[in-house]
């Protein structure tokens, strides 16, 4: 197997060895010998990578794993979504599942030529960018799509209450603000609504424009919760985005209120609030972790700004 950039992870059958015999025997293995490395797209050392392979003129998206748990866990998300018609090719869709090897702990799906809705908001077409959100929401709030571990707000403020911890080691006042978010999304509890397979990380980044509808990438964090849980999730990702892309912040804000405008009948007012500020926290919390960007503290806080204002 031909290497652009050649990755070891002793952790990761796939990748034990520089040489990643492994690797290729596995693509091999699920109809793709002779398959190269194009690219690294994610590696979190030990534990998962994501690379992109080219395969003659066709690109390939590969997740590769240390056990092969997670590999059957997305197997079967694509299984769910295949049977409800969400994964056809043709948005509303999944990426089409290509193969899965449990000894080399790898997944592989079609890697989309089509640009991510990040890059409609960036060169102003907001309006679609919102849509193609919306068309997804609405697709797979069908009842029955039943997957995942349960996320209603009991088990979503279990994992608040960890993003609470991990901005208060950072920063006591931070954290201490942040507790007290945490304290109001815990006295104000909304009705759990019915409850199926959601994305969990739903984010602009991961909703591709396929022209006749959208495709949704990356369902690592698939979990069985109420509608709000990723319509939530989306509209904190505006103010995330006024932290980090403050030139495309009014271009973010505009995609969410078209993706509003288009799924206010499926959803809950209360949940909803309750989801986007728990979301907020979560982006809190990431510019808390170890490894803080030049600036963190400003940006923390201005998430936990906001989750206070949707909160209150």
């Amino acid at each position: 197997m031909k290497e652009s950039a050649l990755l070891e992870d002793p952790a990761l059958p796939a990748l034990a060895s520089g040489r990643h015999d492994a690797l290729a025997a596995a693509l091999a293995r699920v109809g793709l010998p002779g398959a190269r490395t194009v690219a690294l797209l994610k590696h979190h050392p030990g534990s998962r990578c994501t690379l992109a392979i080219a395969a003659g003129t066709d690109r390939y998206v590969v997740k590769l794993f240390a056990d092969a748990a997670p590999v059957l866990a997305l197997s079967a998300v694509h299984q769910v979504l295949a049977g409800a018609g969400l994964a056809s090719g043709r948005g509303p869709t999944v990426p089409r599942l290509v193969g899965v090897d449990t000894d080399a702990a790898l997944l592989v799906t079609e890697m989309y030529a089509a640009p991510p809705t990040t890059a409609l908001v960036e060169r102003g077409e907001s309006d679609r960018a919102g849509r193609l959100a919306a068309q997804w929401l609405r697709a797979a709030a069908t009842p029955g799509l039943t997957l995942g571990d349960p996320y209603d707000p009991p088990h979503a403020l279990e994992d608040v209450h960890s993003y609470v911890c991990t901005i208060g080691t950072a920063a006591g006042e931070l954290g201490g603000r942040a507790g007290a978010v945490r304290d109001r999304l815990a006295a104000d509890i909304p009705p759990s609504g019915y409850s199926d397979l959601r994305h969990g990380s739903f984010y602009l980044s991961h909703v591709f424009d396929l022209g006749d509808g959208p495709g949704v990438i990356d369902w690592d964090t698939f979990r069985q919760g109420p509608v709000e849980v990723d319509a939530g999730m989306l509209c904190a990702m505006a103010a995330r985005w006024a932290v980090h892309r403050p030139n495309h912040a009014g271009a973010a804000q505009r995609a969410v209120a078209v993706f509003l405008d288009e799924v206010h009948d499926l959803l809950d007012p209360a949940r909803l609030r309750w989801y986007r500020a728990a979301a907020l926290l979560k982006f809190a919390s990431y510019l808390a972790r170890r490894r803080r960007p030049d600036g963190w503290a400003v940006s923390t806080a201005a998430l936990i700004g906001n989750a206070e204002m949707v909160s209150a």
